[in-house]
């Protein structure tokens, strides 16, 4: 059931990125160095919201409350630009409430995800004791 999990967080993990630059796109434009510049953006938002376990466990100090304060506005952005990315390319933009829920909902799971499997892929394979070969 873990690989699962895995699996399922992989792929909306990869749709996340996908969604930010797609959203990125949709703010800056569509010239080369705007889509350049949106990958770079969409890959550093990854880096961010994949290593929350880690950005979470620093300790207090500059570079914790640093690290944090940029974690924060990675997440801030990659739900700002996910949104836009889902609005534009999974609801039929009626604007109605069913539609605003679903669009909140799916935006939330999807920046969510990114998340949970920093955490549980930390806990699956990098926390897991290691077993002593027998001879």
């Amino acid at each position: 059931m873990r690989i699962f999990l895995i699996v399922v967080l992989v792929a909306a993990t990869i749709w996340d990125i996908f969604t930010t630059a797609y959203g990125t796109i949709q703010v800056l434009g569509f010239g080369p160095a705007q889509i350049a510049a949106s990958v770079l953006f969409s890959t550093l938002i990854a880096a961010f919201v994949l290593n929350t376990s880690r950005i979470m466990k620093l300790r207090a100090g500059v570079v914790g409350g640093f690290a944090k304060f940029f974690w924060f506005i990675a997440l801030a952005y990659d739900f700002y630009t996910s949104w836009i990315g889902n609005a534009n390319l999974v609801t039929q933009n009626n604007g109605d409430a069913q539609e605003l829920i679903l669009l909140v909902g799916l935006t939330l799971l999807v920046i969510a995800s990114p998340i949970i499997l920093s955490s549980v892929w930390q806990t699956s394979w990098w926390d897991r004791p290691r077993q002593e070969a027998t001879v």
